[in-house]
């Protein structure tokens, strides 16, 4: 089975406008240095020099923090192999909440537990049809009771599993009862694909 994207192209501007900032804020910080001949006069702009400094840091987190590679492309489920960049994820690895409220879907998140992929998404595509049809013993189905959105971190109460998702770095956490279940940054991640199912092209004999 092939699926293929159908979803957003994903934008570089949140990496470029971050680029940006981080440049201004060094800018800013070598400007306010150069500005005193020593360190007394520093001490009249302390509450500046904090200012600075956590917006400085702020920024260098956002940037350097660990982050999943985006897959926008094509997937495959072939002998009981999820392919994925080349690489090859055990189906006895992989696990799919379905998360629905009366009935009604509402998201699915399929991953697995080595931390190799990741797939967030608010659509009921191909894909999630084809998987809890193949492989029912590895889908949990969830009642979810509420849902939050903090710019990018998403956070979904079950009455089981608590899950938290970063939609930038594609980071997530499920708790059970409070404690942490399963934790990682995925090296590929992707949010609502949409995906498609298709027809692999014939290789020419």
């Amino acid at each position: 089975m092939i699926f293929f994207y159908n979803g957003k192209k994903p934008s570089k501007g949140y990496d470029v406008a971050s680029g940006c900032l981080m440049i201004i804020a060094f800018s800013a910080m070598i400007y306010f240095f150069t500005r005193f001949d020593n360190l007394e006069d520093l001490k009249e702009y302390t509450f500046q020099l904090v200012f600075i400094l956590l917006m400085a840091g702020s920024i260098l987190y956002q940037v350097f923090r660990k982050k999943g590679k985006l897959h926008p492309y094509k997937i495959e489920i072939v002998n009981n192999y999820l392919h994925v960049n080349n690489l090859k994820i055990p189906i006895d690895n992989i696990t799919l909440d379905k998360y629905t409220a009366n009935n009604h879907f509402i998201r699915y998140h399929l991953w697995d537990t080595k931390g190799i992929f990741s797939i967030f998404s608010v659509a009921e595509d191909d894909l999630l049809k084809s998987f809890e049809s193949e492989f029912p013993k590895k889908t949990n189905t969830y009642e979810e009771l509420s849902s939050k959105h903090d710019g990018a971190l998403v956070s979904v109460f079950s009455e089981n599993i608590n899950l938290k998702y970063d939609l930038d770095s594609g980071e997530f956490t499920k708790k059970k009862e409070g404690e942490i279940e399963f934790q990682t940054v995925p090296e590929f991640f992707i949010y609502d694909p949409k995906y498609k199912q298709g027809k692999a092209l014939l290789k020419k004999k």
